[in-house]
């Protein structure tokens, strides 16, 4: 009977075993195959963005900034003879809007 048990018990770890490994081996590939799909999905995504960087007309946003600085500037000195508090509150943040747009066409080139 101690033969018998020993060979029931070495039959029980050699399939723990191969189950094991199997397992480790499926869990493998998938996660072989979950890191392939992120990588494509990275890939798919500079590819995107890098193309809308492509496409942004940096002409027009300048111009665009400019367009909004004058017009901020003709209000804020007409608005300067009315309430000069008002008029450096809202200067403030014209300027800060401004340099906002001017550092981020910067960090485009």
């Amino acid at each position: 009977m101690t033969d018998n048990t020993a060979q029931q018990a070495h039959d029980l770890v050699e399939d723990t075993v191969t189950t094991a490994h199997d397992l480790v081996e499926d869990t493998v590939t998938k996660a072989g195959e979950l890191a392939d799909q992120a990588r494509h999905a990275v890939d798919d995504t500079v590819a995107t963005a890098t193309a809308a960087l492509r496409d942004i007309d940096t002409t027009a946003a300048i111009a665009s900034a400019r367009e909004f600085a004058t017009d901020t500037f003709e209000k804020l000195s007409g608005a300067y003879k009315r309430n000069p508090t008002l008029v450096i509150t809202l200067g403030s943040v014209a300027v800060a809007a401004v340099t906002g747009l001017g550092a981020l066409l910067a960090k485009r080139r």
